[in-house]
């Protein structure tokens, strides 16, 4: 259990230029507030202020700003998007795409109504699979409570606070056995709340925490994605979630200084500066971040399951189709079949020259060596309901065969590892991503392309587009 900090100085006015709301939620490691938008039709941010008494250790600030930085370059949908990490009126504040409401927590506190069995399963197989995505890449979560897991306006399950607990609270236990031990009794806790006893759905749940406990994490979200018969057909509509999620907006007041001018952005200093000055930890690139903030909002006007302004998925395929390929389980392994050995000597004969032509024919050649990759992005504004058609143009040396490439958007989606394939002489493949924006706003997106090359690091390029769309 983290010691309690000394009483937290009074909140300035502003941060980074932007309003403080007056809704506040006190998290493990600090005070989380939302943060006003820079214009009106835009969604407020979510700004963490750290406790002064965690920075105090020795390096704790750069472990800290080492979190912050790994956690963003691995871009995860699960994790809201990092706009900055700022040290301003001698707190350290760190930026996100959206505020932490309404959490797991809330929820569980207010039993919200319809959550049931496929609410617990969504929300547990999209922590599990953000988890897998952090101890893959050797960070972890620490700190993995219900308060810590918040809804997006689709009702898909966020984690706030990922790798903060490595960086600012000691511990002797290992923090990706921590994760995986919060996991389990966060799957026994929703099964008990929303799933009813004795149903398929809560026996399901229940296996899922005890598997997690005795064979790790990824072997508990093969159950769970094996067993998903069990849960309601029409679970992944998500509806209770998102209706959920929509009642968020009603949580966030008025910014507690509405008139109150917005403080004129400085250079960022050295980290030596005195106390009030600010300071941006992560670079220019994110400090114009809080200009276009990447999170949907909802407008009170409309259905409160549904979203207002929504990024489209980047890849040829329906939300629903999306959100059944997060319930992918692992493919079976093949059964190798037994063949019958031929008796006779020609028989053999004749396979093994079929097997000799056959390997000639089918062996695999290597890919085309990529040289050189652009991409363009539409350079019109697009308007309601637009889609951007964002082109790569791979150059390669003309060589038949595949290559393979993806594409990281600004919103923090990515597409999965997708492969193209050069016809012999061909020097310039183009590859393309449609991104469609709907919902009054503004919003810029940077569409970003990595071509992957085995043993090399891969060659990358991004493009950018604007929307607008006053409703």
């Amino acid at each position: 259990m983290t010691p309690p900090t000394p009483p937290t100085p009074s909140a300035p006015a502003t941060v980074a230029g932007r309003a403080l709301s007056d809704w506040s939620r006190e998290g493990r490691f600090g005070t989380w507030y939302a943060l006003g938008p820079a214009d009106a039709d835009e969604p407020p941010l979510g700004v963490l202020r750290i406790h002064r008494a965690l920075l105090t250790p020795s390096g704790a600030q750069e472990r800290l700003t080492s979190a912050v930085r790994s956690v963003a370059k691995l871009r995860l949908p699960g994790v809201p998007a990092t706009v900055d990490l700022v040290r301003e009126a001698g707190d350290v504040w760190l930026i996100v795409a959206r505020p932490p409401v309404r959490t797991v927590a809330d929820l569980l506190a207010t039993g919200a109504p319809g959550l049931d069995g496929g609410s617990a399963a969504s929300v547990l197989n999209e922590t599990a699979q953000t988890l897998l995505a952090l101890h893959a890449a050797g960070l972890a979560h620490g700190s993995l409570t219900p308060d810590r897991v918040v809804l997006a306006p689709d009702g898909t399950a966020l984690l706030t606070e990922a790798a903060l607990a490595t960086a600012l609270a000691a511990s002797d236990a290992s923090p990706q056995d921590a994760d995986v031990t919060a996991w389990a009794s966060l799957a026994r806790t929703l099964g008990t709340a929303w799933a009813a006893p004795g149903t398929p759905a809560a026996e399901l749940l229940a296996r899922c925490s005890a598997t997690a406990g005795s064979d790790g994490l990824a072997a508990a979200r093969t159950t769970l994605t094996s067993g998903r018969t069990a849960l309601p057909r029409d679970f992944l509509r998500r509806a209770a979630l998102r209706t959920a999620a929509a009642a968020a907006s009603a949580e966030l007041a008025e910014p507690a200084t509405e008139s109150a001018a917005p403080a004129e952005p400085t250079e960022p200093a050295p980290l030596d500066v005195a106390p009030d000055a600010r300071d941006t930890v992560l670079g220019k690139r994110h400090r114009t971040a809080p200009a276009t903030p990447l999170t949907p909002t909802l407008d009170g006007g409309e259905e409160a399951d549904e979203i207002v302004l929504r990024f489209g998925p980047g890849v040829p395929r329906s939300e629903e189709e999306a959100l059944r390929a997060l319930w992918e389980a692992p493919a079976p392994a093949p059964v190798r079949r037994r063949r019958r050995r031929a008796g006779r000597l020609v028989a053999a004969g004749a396979l093994a020259v079929v097997a000799v032509v056959l390997w000639l024919l089918l062996r695999p050649t290597p890919g085309p060596a990529v040289t050189a990759v652009r991409v363009t992005a539409p350079p019109q504004r697009l308007t309601c309901g637009g889609t951007a058609d964002v082109t790569g143009v791979v150059t390669t040396d003309g060589h038949a065969g595949p290559f393979k490439y993806r594409w990281l958007r600004s919103d923090g989606q990515r597409s999965e590892v997708l492969t193209r394939t050069a016809r012999g002489g061909e020097h310039e493949v183009a590859v393309h991503l449609r991104w469609t924006v709907r919902g009054p706003g503004r919003f810029q997106g940077t569409a970003h392309l990595q071509v992957l090359r085995p043993g090399t690091p891969p060659l990358e390029a991004e493009a950018a587009f604007t929307y607008a769309c006053a409703g």
